[in-house]
């Protein structure tokens, strides 16, 4: 079990909601983008938590919901992860985006292998033929 010393160390940042979010990003509703704009403007850096489940969650509506393309929800992402406000894991987000892009495999799947490119993780086991060619020996299938 952990001290309690090093549990309470630790700063807790606001987290910020997939559908405040995509309203910043699909500006679907002008009244909540500005607001958001705002608080992502007004925000000091890194104050602002954005989890990578939410992340994957916003690239899923913008996809989905909103019929983007690929190519513009990576572009859009990108600019997000990148606001000096926006406190996330931004080199393994960088990472799984690339390889998000520049492959036909789901956001998902890129995170997964962006986490042993990054060094993370120590390899990726899957049956997944996409991610076992793309990450080369990085990804390993069980015997």
């Amino acid at each position: 079990m952990f001290p309690v010393i090093f549990m309470t160390s630790m700063k807790k940042l606001p987290i910020l909601d997939t559908n405040l979010v995509v309203r910043f990003l699909t500006r679907d509703s002008v009244e909540q983008a500005g607001k958001v704009r705002k608080l992502l403007g007004n925000s000091s850096k890194a104050s602002l938590e954005l989890s990578d489940l939410i992340l994957a969650e916003i690239i899923y509506v913008l996809l989905s919901v909103y019929k983007l393309s690929k190519e513009d929800v990576v572009d859009k992402v990108s600019l997000l992860v990148e606001l000096k406000s926006i406190k996330c894991n931004k080199k393994l987000i960088r990472k799984a985006l690339d390889l998000y892009k520049n492959n036909a495999i789901s956001f998902v799947d890129a995170y997964l292998g962006a986490t042993v490119l990054v060094g993370r993780n120590k390899a990726l086991y899957t049956f997944d033929r996409k991610l076992l060619k793309i990450l080369g020996g990085c990804a390993v299938e069980p015997e």
